[in-house]
């Protein structure tokens, strides 16, 4: 419904870096008829939840942080969890957003009347909310993924994933399997690989692992970006175009053999048990899965109370695990590194569109939408971090080019002109269409599995070409593109 201003109401599900960056904007705009809405009771998205031993961004902080709001105060050149939480919540602070958020509100569904041009919001405790715009900022990491293990259920000991990090429960001396061997478990293997007694890695694919270039600032460093923003400015635009560069792995593949062949001298460096090197030995094309960046994630597996299994698990029971070669491995606790469920965007929420159409429907054959931002068929819908959106560079990069995107659309919806707005399904479909043609000639469409990849082998999540090109096309809304009612 619109308020007395004749200002549109908008519906923002999420409180991480888009739904946070969203809101900053709007008020910036002179918009402030909004409200986030988070299932969590503090803001952050996945650095509220992710709190595992070690957690920490793999991008430099002077990227990972809004550009209208650089911090000069950061520890280490790559953020920590508590730091980039920290972050975000002093962004809500200065900003003034607290005031719009509704904690502990996980929306459910969400259904588009056509007669009154509203979005029609359901919570998961039952409450109802209602508004014009609904902007989703679930994000891609939000769902948990776990294995599916015959008898897990049987196991008496502790269980639980990276996610969900169970901090009550002393690993000190105990047996412990981490299943899987993603970027998260190459941060907290580290951290408990020297508390444990022993660990039993279960890898199903090793990935490739570079050196992670960080390292801490000095007190004299941080005085220095206080007193000087320029420098803070100039370390973000050398970190941009240094990532931009590395694009090149992806589409070039003299680049591709050179960042491989550093890898694999890399393992060579960090691994000397050559049963253990090989077994780590990564056989798919470098960058067709995201790569680690660690220092210490392949020494750490190299230590001698550390076993890697690359036999896939058969099945539970009481006191371990058995592997699919009848080995019975006895535990005392089980971590699952097994990552998120990306492809499946918006899983936790149900959404349906004009005609009563849902969006699982719609996104039968694979998530799409027009610039990863809006679908045919869901009027004043948007999306953040939508599908093939996820970047080589930073996403906060990607974020303010949608954030921007979607506040010029709502220019065209305030003012009561026109009452909604729906991008045109052939206008998507070549959109789509480029998308993966090009995916088909980089790394990510070499066929290895991945997040990256649905059940019918499409890659939905990757941006295919340079952030930059994605920027640009982000600039402005074309109305061409787009079907408006009035009224």
């Amino acid at each position: 419904m619109r308020g007395t201003d004749n200002a549109l109401t908008i519906a923002i599900i999420g409180s991480g870096f888009g739904g946070i960056g969203m809101a900053i904007r709007l008020k910036q705009a002179g918009i402030h008829n909004f409200t986030i809405y988070t299932r969590s009771h503090e803001v952050g998205g996945v650095w509220y939840e992710n709190t595992y031993p070690g957690a920490a961004c793999d991008v430099a902080s002077s990227l990972y942080s809004y550009s209208f709001e650089p911090r000069w105060d950061w520890s280490r050149t790559h953020g920590t969890q508590p730091e980039i939480a920290a972050y975000l919540k002093h962004c809500v602070a200065k900003y003034g957003i607290a005031p719009h958020i509704r904690f502990g509100a996980a929306i459910a569904h969400a259904d588009y009347d056509e007669e009154r041009a509203l979005w029609r919001l359901g919570a998961a405790d039952g409450r109802r909310f209602e508004a014009n715009v609904l902007v989703s900022a679930c994000g891609l990491f939000n769902e948990p993924a776990y294995p599916e293990i015959p008898g897990l259920s049987d196991f008496s000991g502790a269980c639980f994933h990276s996610a969900r990090w169970d901090h009550d429960y002393d690993l000190t001396g105990k047996r412990v399997a981490v299943i899987g061997t993603g970027c998260s478990t190459a941060q907290y293997v580290p951290e408990i690989v020297g508390k444990v007694s022993r660990l039993t890695a279960f890898i199903r694919t090793p990935q490739y692992v570079m050196p992670k270039i960080e390292r801490t600032f000095d007190a004299a460093e941080r005085q220095s970006y206080r007193r000087f923003p320029v420098r803070r400015r100039f370390e973000r635009i050398k970190t941009y175009v240094s990532f931009e560069r590395r694009f090149a792995v992806f589409v070039d593949e003299r680049a591709r053999k050179a960042a491989e062949d550093a890898a694999l001298a890399f393992l060579a460096s960090q691994v000397k048990d050559p049963e253990k090197r090989r077994l780590l030995t990564p056989t798919y094309r470098f960058g067709c899965k995201r790569t680690i960046q660690s220092r210490d994630y392949l020494a750490a597996l190299d230590r001698d109370n550390v076993e890697i299994v690359r036999t896939p698990i058969a099945r539970a029971v009481a006191d371990g695990l058995v592997d699919a070669e009848g080995r019975h491995h006895a535990l005392d606790c089980v971590i699952f590194g097994t990552g998120f469920v990306p492809s499946d965007y918006l899983a936790s929420l149900s959404v349906t569109g004009a005609g009563g159409r849902a969006l699982k429907d719609a996104w039968r054959d694979g998530p799409e939408a027009y610039l990863g931002i809006t679908v045919a068929g869901f009027p004043n819908f948007f999306m953040l971090y939508g599908p093939n959106t996820n970047t080589a560079t930073s996403i906060v990069v990607m974020l303010e080019g949608q954030i921007g995107y979607i506040l010029k659309c709502l220019k065209r919806l305030r003012g009561g002109s026109a009452r909604s707005m729906s991008v045109r399904a052939e206008v998507q479909a070549r959109f789509n269409a480029d998308v993966q043609k090009t995916i088909a000639a980089t790394t990510w469409g070499s066929g290895c599995r991945s997040y990256f990849v649905n059940a019918a082998g499409r890659v939905v999540t990757q941006w295919p070409k340079p952030s930059r090109v994605y920027r640009w096309l982000t600039r402005r809304p074309r109305a061409s593109d787009f079907q408006f009612t009035r009224g």
